[in-house]
């Protein structure tokens, strides 16, 4: 691991580019926030709900014909569609039915509650996608647009599934609330707005938390976890069918936004797949003790992708046809067209390499990548610390 810093000459008399005094206390609680960028879009996010939410129709959902002060989301058309729990907006006996019935202040607040943890689960629904495309990732780092981008993508790809994994239940529960009250749970399982809703809140649990609750990440390998994240093909398209763009402006933005990331995704995950893959027939191997180094001589293709350093994902197909794990790339120090990785016997798969060699050998490898990694901004920084663990210090 590297930890970068700048080394002030006066740290005393040091002010912010803006002007503001870092030792300002507003300051500082300022800057520590994480994701900033983000949080402010989830806000905005949860404002625009609001507002849609609670103005009068048609403007908004609000009956317009209501007293003053008692507010209530109903279906003026049709009574009959009041009393189960949802509307259908002009009387349209054809258009979706709406599961957004509210007709008591404790409806509303917990129809609110659902609504803004819906709206702000966008940005980071958004951005679990996009920090996994791997290849877009690449080109956008050879632009000026790296310069606002996130250096450990993994890293906020794992703020934002943990952020989700949990704004689901509670987008759930406030649901289930406001149609238990008013008598109408059915709807969890009748509307198709509650049972797409019911297919992601079970599936959401099998995808984040064997990644970040270490009991069950422990008691499982790595394989299920893994075979088990792509559930998120699962989640997404259930998000798809949970509302309709008939629904805009006032939502309806699932399918457009869903639909986008998981098309987009794959889309790049096949470039990856087919373009930044390739096949080193006679990859070295040499055993050591500890672990295994391998050199490999790379296409000059594959050397463009990224000059030095970085990261790719390999695949030994004597040991696992289905298994890819990332793995630090580091260059030969005499022939710029090798590449070199060293695994260290540590777990189950690595162990099996370890085992099946037993001697200095010559094997076929996939390796795809390379990929930009995460300490790729140490050449902006004039003092690097580095910190040797695992097989050591690497690129």
């Amino acid at each position: 691991m590297e930890v970068n810093d700048h080394l002030p000459e006066k740290p005393s008399k040091l002010m912010t580019p803006s002007g503001g005094n870092p030792g300002c206390p507003f300051h500082q609680r300022v800057e520590s926030i994480r994701y900033k960028s983000l949080k402010f879009t989830q806000v905005i996010c949860a404002i625009y709900i609001l507002i849609m939410t609670f103005r009068y129709y048609p403007a908004g959902l609000i009956d317009p014909t209501a007293p003053r002060g008692h507010w209530r989301i109903v279906d003026v058309w049709n009574p009959d569609n009041t009393k189960a729990g949802v509307i259908q907006l002009e009387g349209d006996p054809y258009g979706q039915k709406r599961a957004v019935v509210a007709e008591t202040r404790a409806t509303l607040i917990f129809l609110a509650i659902s609504r803004i943890s819906a709206f702000t689960m966008y940005p980071p629904m958004v951005l679990i996608f996009l920090t996994k495309c791997k290849a877009t990732i690449n080109f956008l780092m050879r632009t000026p647009l790296s310069l606002f981008m996130v250096d450990d993508q993994h890293e906020l790809h794992a703020f934002c599934g943990k952020f989700i994994a949990y704004d689901v239940w509670v987008h759930t529960l406030f649901h289930c609330l406001r149609w238990g009250v008013a008598g109408n749970i059915d709807l969890l399982w009748t509307n198709p707005t509650g049972l797409s809703g019911l297919i992601v809140v079970l599936a959401t649990p099998l995808i984040t938390f064997p990644m970040f609750i270490n009991k069950i990440r422990l008691s499982m390998s790595y394989e299920i976890r893994k075979a088990l994240h792509y559930l998120f093909y699962l989640f997404a398209i259930g998000m798809c069918f949970h509302n309709k763009t008939s629904a805009f402006p006032n939502g309806g933005f699932n399918q457009v936004t869903m639909g986008f990331c998981i098309i987009y995704y794959t889309l790049d995950s096949l470039y990856v797949t087919f373009f930044m893959t390739e096949i080193i027939e006679t990859t070295i191997f040499n055993v050591l003790p500890s672990g295994v180094q391998m050199t490999m001589a790379v296409s000059e293709h594959f050397q463009a992708n990224f000059a030095q350093g970085g990261y790719g994902y390999v695949c030994l197909p004597w040991v696992s046809k289905y298994q890819w794990h990332a793995f630090s790339l580091f260059e030969h120090p005499t022939d710029p067209n090798l590449r070199q990785v060293f695994m260290m016997k540590t777990g189950d798969w690595t162990s099996d390499v370890h085992e099946q060699l037993q001697r200095n050998t010559v094997r076929p490898v996939w390796i795809s990548g390379p990929f930009v990694s995460l300490y790729n901004n140490a050449l902006d920084y004039d003092n690097n610390i580095c910190v040797a663990t695992g097989i050591g210090i690497t690129p």
